[in-house]
């Protein structure tokens, strides 16, 4: 049987899930097909990217950003599951390395005003993507800070007095993102979530992945093939739930 469709097999309708909250996630959450009135304004953030005229400064050329953002932006659906997600989590402290041009933190907190996010972003000109995108779209602090994540991660957990929802992008390889890890564990506490982007771009990353499932503080994940969840409830079950981001 191909993969495809074993992975639309793992978990569908929350069958053979016992844990009220990873029921209510993998319903609620990630198989959730009705529409939130926020979907429209992630449309029409997306849609201001992909037919943008504007061209920004990346190593040294002019490059439009309809097509930095086709190669390196989120889908409708990822956007509409951050959005979800946050909805069901209610963070209210946020840090995500790269920002996909200002739909990460715009989706992850669309759903309340009064958040506060810090976006940490390695290049300087998907900084000025999201400065330009996230002033007319959202309601909530957020910071954009530009530059190394080797300095801005410490900085950047020196402000938060804790991380309710940790976003990593692809763009750091395996080591780095242990290292970050390690970092953020004491801003993490049991109602924390984290997100792992491109959790099979490379062995590296899943074998890295494999690893954070099994560290002592993980208890429940969710494997969603080129995603990954991390939640540290102590009362869940040491478990990963598979699924797949319609």
């Amino acid at each position: 049987m191909k993969a495809s469709i074993c992975r639309r097999l793992f978990c569908r309708g929350g069958y053979g899930i016992h844990s009220p909250f990873a029921f209510n996630l993998i319903t609620r959450v990630i198989e959730e097909r009705c529409p939130y009135y926020f979907y429209h304004e992630l449309a029409a953030a997306r849609q201001q990217l992909l037919h943008s005229d504007r061209t920004i400064l990346r190593q040294g050329r002019q490059v439009f950003v309809r097509d930095l953002f086709r190669r390196q932006g989120l889908t409708q659906q990822e956007s509409e599951l951050l959005f979800r997600l946050a909805n069901f989590c209610k963070p209210r402290f946020i840090l995500t390395l790269g920002s996909a041009a200002g739909l990460i933190p715009l989706s992850l907190t669309g759903y309340a005003s009064g958040l506060h996010c810090i976006v940490l972003e390695s290049e300087p000109a998907m900084a000025t993507m999201t400065h330009a995108l996230l002033p007319q779209k959202s309601h909530s602090r957020i910071e954009i800070r530009a530059g190394n994540f080797d300095k801005l991660l410490p900085e950047a957990l020196e402000t938060l007095p804790q991380i309710d929802c940790l976003f990593w992008n692809r763009e750091p390889d395996a080591t780095s993102l242990a290292k970050f890890f390690r970092q953020s564990l004491p801003r993490i506490h049991d109602e924390t979530v984290c997100v792992m982007e491109g959790i099979r771009a490379s062995s590296a990353k899943y074998r890295l992945w494999q690893q954070l499932c099994l560290h002592p503080k993980v208890t429940a994940t969710v494997d969603l093939y080129t995603w990954g969840l991390l939640f540290f409830r102590p009362k869940l079950h040491r478990r990963t739930y598979k699924s797949f981001i319609a």
